[in-house]
This record gives structure tokens, C-alpha cells and sequence, in this order.
């Protein structure tokens, strides 16, 4: 006896940004029987269908907590958690101000470890609304997938940053040979 093609099910949950009001809308991205759909929630207390198209007619690219799909020429980036958004530039201006006033040190370690904090927060938010199984499941389903999270991410900043300190280094020894 065989069993029957099971295909995968899986729900990210996340938020919508919308470019031209700035507003951010609460949606899901379902992908089930091969088919994705991205239901979004509309003023008026209910939820739309955006879309519904087979999973090979989708590409999804994600990066840290944002997955994108990209359907019919047009982009939809669904962020698992938007407000880890406004934290950040938040603790970015806290650097900046940190970097100015050289009287408070204490900016620049708080900003450092509030966007580390932060990171984590919109990870686990990514693996809480479902990011990890949706991307399985999209890739079972044909679609082209990639993902870029956040080890990756630092190894690429980190890795910049050694190349930066090796060419400085390199320079120096250069010239004062």
C-alpha cells in the first residue's frame, strides 16, 4: 500500500508594510496543497486574500526576520516583528548621540547591547510566527527559496570588519617601512 503525496502546511505570521501610507498591516503567508496565499487583515476588522498562486510561481528570499515573497513581478515583505524596526533606529540614535557627547560612555554600551537585544527578540520572533517551517515548506513545494539570517549576516559584518582592520594594518606597516 502507498501512501498518498502529503503536501506540507505551514502559516508565517508577521506584519506588511505598506510603502505609500507607512502603515503596517497584520498578515499570513499560508502555503498548503502547493498553493501560497497571503491573506492580509483590512480596516475593517477582516481579512483579505491578496493573493493565491502555486508555490512554483513564488520566490521567497529571507533575510534576519524578514521573509519576502516575490509574485508576478512584485515584492511583499512581511516582517516577523515591525517594531523591532523602530527599536533599532531608536538604539542606533542612542549611538550616534553616544558618539557626539564623549561625556556619556554609557550611550554607546547601552546602544550596542539594546540592538544585540533586539536581534534576538526579532529572531525569536521570526521562529516563533512560524519563519523556519514556512521556508521548509515553501522549498517542499518548489518554490525558489533563500535565506540569509542572522549568523550569516554577522559572519559577513564580522568578516568586513577583519578585512578592514588587515588592509589598515597592511597600509601602516607599508608605509612606515
Amino acid at each position: 500500500m502507498t501512501m498518498p503525496l502529503q503536501h506540507p502546511h505551514a502559516v508565517f505570521s508577521g506584519a506588511w508594510g505598506d510603502t505609500t501610507t507607512g502603515a503596517w498591516y497584520p498578515v499570513q503567508a499560508v502555503v498548503s496543497a502547493g498553493i501560497v496565499t497571503l491573506w492580509v487583515a483590512s480596516a475593517a476588522g477582516g481579512w483579505t486574500q491578496h493573493f493565491s498562486v502555486p508555490a512554483q510561481e513564488v520566490t521567497v528570499k529571507s533575510a534576519a526576520q524578514r521573509i519576502t515573497l516575490a509574485v508576478g513581478g512584485r515584492s511583499y515583505p512581511i516582517l516577523a516583528d515591525p517594531a523591532a524596526v523602530g527599536r533599532a533606529l531608536g538604539f542606533t540614535s542612542m549611538g550616534i548621540v553616544g558618539g557626539i557627547t564623549h561625556h556619556h560612555p554609557g550611550y554607546g554600551v547601552a546602544s550596542d547591547v539594546g540592538r544585540g537585544v533586539n536581534q534576538v527578540a526579532a529572531a525569536n520572533a521570526f521562529s516563533a510566527r512560524g519563519g523556519g517551517e514556512f521556508l521548509s515548506a515553501m522549498r517542499a513545494s518548489g518554490a525558489r527559496v533563500s535565506r540569509l539570517g542572522y549568523g550569516a549576516i554577522a559572519a559577513i559584518g564580522c568578516g568586513g570588519g577583519a578585512l578592514v582592520v588587515f588592509v589598515v594594518i597592511a597600509v601602516a606597516v607599508a608605509f612606515s617601512l
